[in-house]
């Protein structure tokens, strides 16, 4: 009687087990495969791979602990697809080679700021570190002290609660092609010439439906041709809309960057949700992303060259 309990209560804990790494291989697949198909989907691609790998791995270490030989083994092998979707779909570990500059070189910086968190004038120095051409930020505070750090090179223009510091004129085009008070085209007179930034910030909410606003900002980029699509938009850039862009633009990261993609929320990044994309003029030469303790989002870095404007 002991012995057939014993079994009974071994096969309930293989079972629970077993169970446990399917439903979480199951949300992790359903995520992956449909993505932001509906908002069930979406909220199953929200889920961060790296914390399915570390679920699964985990189960396998207790599975095996309680002797469920079977049920250890499935949730290694149900890890496999996460940690090759982790190292070889997510992110990329070689930095593309890119042709030698055909022109200036600049730097382009992007920063959501959260203003939650640092001082301005520690922030601004650490912009002023960079020695950017143009600095497009989001969600910051005290604008004129930023400029004071930076410096009288450097022109300013905001709009909403969108700014660009650039070395060069800045100013609105196309006002009335704006994205409900998340998207704007500005002009920028760099030394390389004239750049059209379109400047992106989102809703941050994570169930909420931004597909709209995302099929606007796709709209809008074979519209207005920028040469720039840059900001927050608190979506990866696997999802549809931004996995398949209009012809000639491409993610930065895929161009001329490496290493972990992940820009949110800093000091453990598990979400791409800033990004960076390229139009047809733009050559970019290298991509980074970095971290710092001054706020949530990591800071992206691109320098680049800009192809002489055709009629």
């Amino acid at each position: 009687m002991a012995s057939r309990l014993r079994t009974a209560i071994a096969a309930v804990v293989a079972s629970s087990w077993a169970g446990a790494a399917a439903g979480l291989f199951g949300l992790w697949l359903v995520g992956q495969v449909f993505r932001d198909w509906r908002r069930i989907t979406g909220l199953c691609f929200l889920v961060p791979t790296l914390w399915v790998l570390v679920g699964l791995l985990l189960i396998a270490v207790f599975a095996r602990l309680s002797r469920c030989r079977r049920a250890a083994w499935g949730a290694v092998i149900f890890a496999l697809p996460p940690a090759f979707g982790l190292l070889f779909v997510e992110n990329q570990w070689v930095r593309p080679a890119v042709p030698a500059a055909t022109g200036p070189r600049l730097r382009l910086v992007y920063w959501n700021m959260c203003s939650l968190k640092g001082a301005p004038a520690e922030k601004a120095r650490r912009l002023k570190a960079l020695d950017a051409d143009a600095c497009v930020l989001t969600d910051y505070t005290r604008l004129e002290e930023i400029q004071g750090i930076l410096g009288p090179e450097y022109s300013l223009y905001q709009v909403s609660m969108l700014a660009v510091f650039a070395r060069g004129r800045v100013e609105l085009e196309r006002a009335e092609e704006r994205i409900r008070r998340r998207g704007y085209l500005v002009h920028w007179e760099s030394k390389a010439g004239p750049v059209h930034l379109f400047m992106v910030d989102l809703p941050t909410q994570p169930i909420y439906d931004v597909n709209p606003l995302l099929n606007e900002v796709r709209e809008h980029i074979s519209l207005l041709e920028p040469d720039f699509v840059v900001g927050d938009f608190n979506v990866s850039r696997r999802t549809r809309a931004l996995s398949s862009l209009p012809k000639g633009y491409s993610h930065a990261y895929y161009r001329a960057g490496a290493g972990w993609s992940s820009t949110w929320p800093v000091p453990f990044p598990l979400w791409d949700i800033d990004q960076c994309i390229l139009g047809p003029r733009i050559q970019p030469l290298r991509y980074s992303l970095l971290s710092t303790r001054l706020s949530d989002h990591r800071i992206q870095v691109l320098d680049f060259a800009v192809a002489p404007a055709t009629d």
